[in-house]
């Protein structure tokens, strides 16, 4: 179904390309569960599918130089200009990630926040590449049950999945959930996930 290689995806004619991100450090934990969900859900329905394991990759944060306001290219070269290239690839977009202090994992956060190359490219530069929006797709898993466990997250996905192109279309935000694999007691949240995977390619 996935593939978790830095390489890029050589998308099929015909195909809708899928891309899933999963910023959880927990390898097979709940957030990651759930994408699996989403994008085998896709899957089924006709896409194209791949998943990038943000733990995997090795890539640095954002050093604030402001070197990409100016090219729109990041000067730090690492495995994130593989990540660009799938972010700017693929026509559909899911990131998932587990919930930290009411936000997202620091692998999440650092990946955002070295978007801001694409940031420039779309506010600064006014590439038109970013005249067309693309649909984005949230997927939270948090252990407590706060009524504002969700905001902060919720705000900083609205404005990468901007930045980068994309629409804040759909999301599965769950709380509750804690040990590795506990979601896999919750089969209405992996129904739930395999339906946003098959909604997300309008099926």
């Amino acid at each position: 179904m996935g593939n978790e290689t830095t390489l890029m995806t050589e998308k099929v004619e015909g195909r809708t390309l899928v891309l899933g991100i999963s910023g959880s450090p927990r390898r097979g934990g709940n957030s990651e569960t759930l994408l699996d969900e989403a994008l085998l859900g896709a899957h089924e329905a006709g896409a194209q599918t791949e998943k990038v394991i943000l733990s995997a990759l090795k890539f640095s944060p954002c050093i604030s130089c402001g070197a990409c306001l100016k090219s729109g290219v990041c000067v730090q070269k690492d495995e994130m200009q593989g990540l660009y290239a799938k972010i700017l690839a693929t026509d559909v977009l899911i990131f998932a990630s587990p919930i930290y202090f009411y936000s997202v994992s620091a692998w999440t956060k650092s990946a955002i926040d070295r978007c801001q190359a694409l940031w420039a490219r779309k506010y600064v530069l006014k590439d038109q590449y970013f005249k067309t929006q693309k649909k984005g797709y949230f997927i939270a898993v948090g252990a407590s049950k706060g009524n504002q466990l969700f905001e902060g997250a919720k705000l900083v996905m609205k404005y990468f999945f901007d930045a980068t192109g994309y629409t804040l279309a759909g999301k599965l935000l769950v709380d509750g959930v804690d040990g590795k694999e506990e979601i896999l007691k919750y089969p209405e949240y992996l129904k739930d996930a395999h339906r946003l995977g098959a909604e997300a390619i309008g099926l």
